[in-house]
């Protein structure tokens, strides 16, 4: 196995888990008066984000090559706020999670569009066989696995989940697994 690839499976895997309190210490502190960077924090909602407007980066919508970017999606659906999820394969709280969103894009279907968006480094031949209509009907995936998207949206770890209002801009972000259908999370998204 080449170092480079090797090396890029022990950071996804690791990035799956958010960092431990204790590899926060070592971390150097911003310079005094300097605002630090904004940071998802794990297991609640976090705004520090909000207004941020959601990456133009395209997705793609499968094997095809076709691509769409959440402009795109809002655009197909106006009015309607876009759930992002950034998941992957490898990624256990991923997959624990994805029932919760897909039983969430049912009861939501025409107030909310739920977008989970691969990030396996082997695009769809990675996502084909884990993600299918049987175990999903009511999710598409959409698959970016140059890992731009994940980037740009400063993810520490996946999963990852932004709501974007219907004007494309981030409400707030919730790092780490969640049941979507439980009633205080469906509170927080208004549905």
């Amino acid at each position: 196995m080449k170092p480079v690839f090797s090396l890029a499976i022990i950071l996804l895997l690791a990035a799956c888990q958010p960092p431990s309190p204790k590899a926060e210490e070592g971390k150097p502190q911003p310079a005094e008066g300097a605002a630090p960077a904004p940071q998802a924090s794990h297991g609640r909602f976090d705004t520090a984000f909000a207004g941020t407007p959601a990456p133009a980066l395209a997705l793609e919508t499968g094997p095809d090559g076709k691509t769409e970017t959440i402009a795109d999606i809002l655009k197909a659906n106006p009015g309607q706020p876009v759930l992002v999820n950034l998941w992957a394969t490898w990624c256990a709280p991923c997959l624990k999670e994805l029932p919760t969103l897909d039983a969430l894009a049912a009861a939501t279907k025409g107030r909310l569009v739920v977008v989970p968006v691969s990030q396996d480094m082997e695009g769809w031949r990675a996502v084909t066989p884990a993600f299918t209509a049987e175990k999903y009907p009511n999710l598409s995936t959409r698959v970016e696995s140059g890992m731009q998207f994940g980037f740009q949206l400063k993810a520490r770890g996946l999963p990852l989940t932004i709501l974007y209002g219907a004007d494309g801009r981030e409400v707030w972000r919730y790092a780490g697994d969640r049941d979507w259908m439980a009633a205080d999370t469906r509170k927080q998204l208004g549905v």
